[in-house]
Order: structure tokens, then C-alpha cells, then sequence
């Protein structure tokens, strides 16, 4: 086995003794920082339209007439999107003139929003996919490097003819080694993943809930839908 550090090294025993376990750690160390660099993007894209909802939740709560929730654009709120889906279909289907159309196509406006909701949920949740695949996949990895380690011992003990602490604790620390390096890499990861994913979920509720308010609005507002 082709050594890059001498045994015993601390620089051994944190990037591996062979070629095989230093790939091994350089690949954990760049998807720690590929896992960090997306926990820092989403958390700032989350708190962002978290806030960009409040405010227009502001503005929807304080209407006094249906126009009134449209009165001020919020294109980072994908609560304010949803609606103006729903508003451009109610349009469409009005043929562009004053909403007034009977009950029984507000299942198509309905349908509209629902996709608007499905796009938005899938806009907000991107990249969420990578940090599931590096929480499952790096603690395998850190298991293939102790794996390795182990087998390195073993071909050590046969190599110098010894049982002793001396020769068996390289090998050994390098797989230790490995296993933590991947379950560092893997907890934040599995961490914001949970977290970000109920925060998205909490949105997503807010859609439906808002779809469902707006449905009822579109209902009395229609010159068809009574009162």
C-alpha cells in the first residue's frame, strides 16, 4: 500500500496513511463544506420568504375589499404568487373583465393554485435533496475508511510479524478516524435537513390554508357566487 504519511503522523492519522483513505477524507471534507455552504444558502433563503410572507400576510389580513390584497406587489412572497395564479385564472376565465363566473368552475381555479403550490413548495425545497443524500451517505463512507483501517491493521500485523500496540495503532486510529469525520459530516446535515423540511412544510400549510381563504373571497366576490 502506496503510503503519503509517515505512521504514527498527525497528518496520518487526519487525511490517512495510503492514498485510498486520503481520498476518503478529502471527499468527506468537501461535502462537509458543499453541506455547510447549503445550509448557510437555504437558511438565508428560508428567512427570507418567511419574511417576505409575513408582510404580505400584513397587507392580506388588513383588506377591506377583495382588489385590496393586490394593491402592492410581493414577488419574493410565494403566498402572494400563489394568489395571483389563482387571480389570473379567475381573469381567464372571466375573459379578462370583471370576475363574475359561476360556482361551478372555482374547482379550476382551485386546480390552478394547487399547481402554483407545487411549484412553489418545489422552488423552496431545491438543493433540500443534498443534504438528505450527504446525512445518508458520508457515515457509509466514514464506514468504508474504518473498514479499510481495520484490513490495514491486520496486513500490518502480518507484515511485521506482530501483535503489539506499535503496530496495530496506525491502522486502527485511521479507522476511527474515518468514522467520525463522516458522522461529523453527516449530523449537521441530517440536523438542518429536518429542520428546513418542517419549516417547509409549515409553508406549504400556510398555501393550501391561503388557497382555501381565497377560494371562499372568489366565492362571495363573484356576481354568481351570492352572498
Amino acid at each position: 500500500m502506496l503510503q503519503i504519511f509517515q505512521r504514527g503522523s498527525t497528518l496520518g492519522m487526519i487525511f490517512g496513511y495510503d492514498i485510498f483513505t486520503g481520498i476518503i477524507m478529502i471527499g468527506l471534507l468537501l461535502a462537509s463544506v458543499f453541506s455547510w455552504t447549503v445550509i448557510i444558502h437555504k437558511r438565508r433563503s428560508l428567512n427570507n420568504i418567511a419574511k417576505a410572507n409575513r408582510k404580505f400576510m400584513e397587507k392580506f389580513k388588513q383588506r377591506k375589499t377583495f382588489d385590496d390584497a393586490f394593491a402592492s406587489s410581493h414577488p419574493a412572497s410565494p403566498l402572494f404568487l400563489i394568489l395571483a395564479e389563482g387571480l389570473a385564472e379567475a381573469q381567464r376565465l372571466s375573459g379578462g373583465q370583471k370576475l363574475a363566473f359561476p360556482l361551478e368552475v372555482l374547482p379550476n381555479i382551485q386546480a390552478a393554485m394547487d399547481r402554483a403550490i407545487g411549484d412553489q413548495v418545489e422552488a423552496i425545497s431545491r438543493r433540500l435533496i443534498t443534504l438528505a443524500t450527504i446525512a445518508n451517505v458520508t457515515p457509509l463512507i466514514g464506514l468504508l475508511g474504518t473498514v479499510w483501517g481495520i484490513m490495514v491493521a491486520f496486513v500490518d500485523i502480518k507484515r511485521f510479524g506482530s501483535t503489539s500496540i506499535q503496530v496495530v495503532a496506525p491502522g486502527i486510529a485511521e479507522a476511527l478516524v474515518t468514522t467520525i469525520a463522516g458522522l461529523v459530516v453527516a449530523i449537521p446535515a441530517s440536523i438542518a435537513f429536518n429542520a428546513y423540511n418542517s419549516r417547509i412544510r409549515h409553508m406549504a400549510g400556510q398555501m393550501e390554508n391561503l388557497s382555501s381563504e381565497f377560494l371562499g373571497d372568489l366565492r362571495v366576490h363573484s356576481v354568481f357566487g351570492g352572498k
